[in-house]
């Protein structure tokens, strides 16, 4: 794999000589961090629309069971905060940390249905065995995102797109935290600026629509896992192994 440089604060760049993938075709990992590879925002968003018929009802199943643990969780850390606030804070730093580890799973699903492949709910729970890789790559990128917005605000914005691929390196390729959030920085800089539109158009659609009663919110979030599967594809390639 190309050599990967450790600055995460180095600016978005575009390399002219890169010579971009034809839009719908899967791309890997050397062409990511080459930064030959393309997409069209529009075609990405209407891809992960088609995808996600037929998927919601096994991503709403996971996704229900996934709260419940998060949500007895944070009552469980509101109890505590009752008794001792220093404590109160220590559980929802850790139940923030366990977030990414259960949300995984989800990003699975999204990785295997832009592949083509099953979608079921077990596959919710299939990335167990990376629980450790997943709570260390969300400290670090927390960590470092929070670092970069005290600093000057700018470092900690392009940190926040440029990681956003962290969690899907990890489900689909087993890389380690920090190479997978290099991969994912390195690679999503060359386009950072799409990336940057793609999750902005998307956060607020989804953010639209949660104000009619919440109800579109069963369509938009298994079709938002999708768009970051799809655009992971066309970006990385699919190892299949997911």
């Amino acid at each position: 794999m190309t050599d990967l440089p450790t600055n995460p604060y180095q600016a978005p760049l575009a390399d002219l000589n890169a010579r971009p993938m034809p839009t719908g075709q899967s791309g890997s990992i050397e062409d990511a961090v080459a930064g030959r590879y393309d997409f069209d925002i529009g075609d990405v968003m209407r891809e992960a629309w088609w995808l996600t018929r037929g998927m919601k009802g096994s991503f709403w199943a996971a996704a229900a069971l996934i709260y419940a643990v998060l949500f007895v969780a944070m009552f469980i850390g509101a109890a505590i905060a009752g008794k001792s606030p220093v404590l109160g804070v220590v559980m929802n730093f850790v139940v923030g940390l366990a977030a990414p580890a259960l949300f995984i799973g989800l990003v699975a699903m999204g990785i295997r249905r832009a592949a083509g492949l099953p979608v079921s709910f077990a596959t919710a729970f299939s990335c167990f065995d990376r629980t450790v890789t997943a709570l260390l790559a969300g400290f670090l990128t927390t960590i470092l995102t929070y670092l970069g917005i005290f600093l000057l605000i700018i470092p900690g914005m392009y940190l926040a797109i440029a990681y956003c691929m962290t969690m899907f390196l990890i489900a689909d390729r087993n890389l380690g935290a920090w190479q997978a959030m290099e991969t994912s920085r390195q690679a999503v800089t060359k386009r950072w600026f799409k990336f940057f539109g793609l999750l902005l158009l998307v956060g607020l659609l989804v953010g639209a629509s949660a104000l009619p009663l919440g109800i579109p919110l069963i369509w938009t979030i298994p079709w938002a896992i999708n768009v970051l599967g799809v655009v992971y594809r066309r970006t990385f390639g699919v190892a299949q192994t997911v």
